[in-house]
């Protein structure tokens, strides 16, 4: 399902929003996107449908926002200086929220004896839910255990979601007209304004306990990869 609000410029104000509710499924992928665990094969090809499961680009929601804002103030200055240098700024930011990517886990090898690596098993009575999520503990890492020999993994081929984006971009801009032929742009942008902190995937193997459900990495940002706020100012010189 998708969603798109628009508002076109009104007042020096216009922005576009969509919201995209969806669900992606699988039996079988091809792609690490999102810092998942790549399990290529079947695991059992009669029980093909337990193969069925989230597929790795799954993302239930996303949130996109972009806005611009040419700002009123001393745009009506009587004084032609202030009018220059304090009026006509518009500024803008890109809002993007949205749900991790599907995950396998992984460290359990042929249990069965037919080349195929098998997934890990359910614990009986236990959910990989948890009613609040940490760095240290992204899902109940209780829930998994190893799959014994002689036995296929009884567990969803993806079985958790990875964290997902949080971020806001702004920029605000400033054109300094000097005649009628020649502008100077002053730009200044904030990647990451608010200097969120994205993580990254949690520790996905089972055979490194100390790991397992851990988070000690950051993730991707669009605009600014791996990294905290980054800040730009640039001039351009408009003829």
């Amino acid at each position: 399902m998708q969603m798109k609000l628009e508002r076109r410029v009104s007042r020096g104000l216009s922005f576009i929003g969509s919201w995209t509710w969806s669900h992606a499924i699988s039996n079988a992928d091809i792609s690490t996107v999102g810092g998942g665990f790549y399990l290529g094969g079947i695991q059992d090809i009669y029980d093909l449908r337990g193969n069925r499961a989230d597929a790795t680009f799954d993302i239930r929601h996303r949130l996109s926002v972009a806005l611009l804002y040419d700002l009123p103030f001393f745009r009506e200055a009587q004084i032609p200086a202030v009018r220059t240098l304090l009026g006509g700024w518009q500024i803008g930011a890109i809002i993007t929220e949205q749900t991790g990517f599907a995950s396998t886990l992984s460290g359990i090898g042929d249990t069965t004896g037919t080349g195929v690596s098998s997934r890990v098993s359910v614990a009986p009575g236990q959910s990989e839910k948890l009613s609040k999520r940490t760095r240290e503990k992204w899902f109940n890492t209780a829930a998994f255990m190893e799959t014994p020999l002689g036995q296929f993994g009884n567990a969803s081929r993806m079985p958790i979601h990875l964290p997902g984006l949080n971020q806001v971009d702004f920029s605000a801009v400033k054109n300094f007209r000097f005649v009628e032929r020649y502008t100077v742009q002053f730009r200044a942008e904030f990647f990451n304004f608010f200097n969120h902190v994205n993580l990254g995937a949690p520790g996905l193997n089972i055979r490194a306990p100390d790991a397992f459900g851990r988070i000690t990495s950051a993730s991707q940002g669009p605009g600014a990869p791996n990294e905290a706020r980054v800040i730009q100012f640039g001039l351009k010189f408009l003829f």
